[in-house]
């Protein structure tokens, strides 16, 4: 989507991050900035969810507005 000029942000579990940056060196986009979540998802409260939305949502904010990342 970045390519086609839609601003994404990609939120990716820790465990994932090095897929995740793999996939963008071979799409061409090397230092995509990332957000990382711990993991598990699936088997995390939702209470516990929302507490890592509210931790991250100004870096995602960041990532759609700027394109930059500060835990890049």
């Amino acid at each position: 989507m970045e390519k086609l000029g839609v601003p994404t942000a990609v939120v990716s579990t820790l465990p994932f991050i090095t897929s995740s940056r793999a996939m963008a060196v071979a799409q061409g986009i090397p230092d995509y900035p990332f957000i990382t979540i711990p993991h598990p998802i699936a088997a995390t409260e939702k209470h516990v969810l929302q507490s890592w939305v509210d931790e991250i949502i100004e870096e995602v904010e960041d990532v759609l507005v700027s394109g930059t990342s500060k835990n890049r």
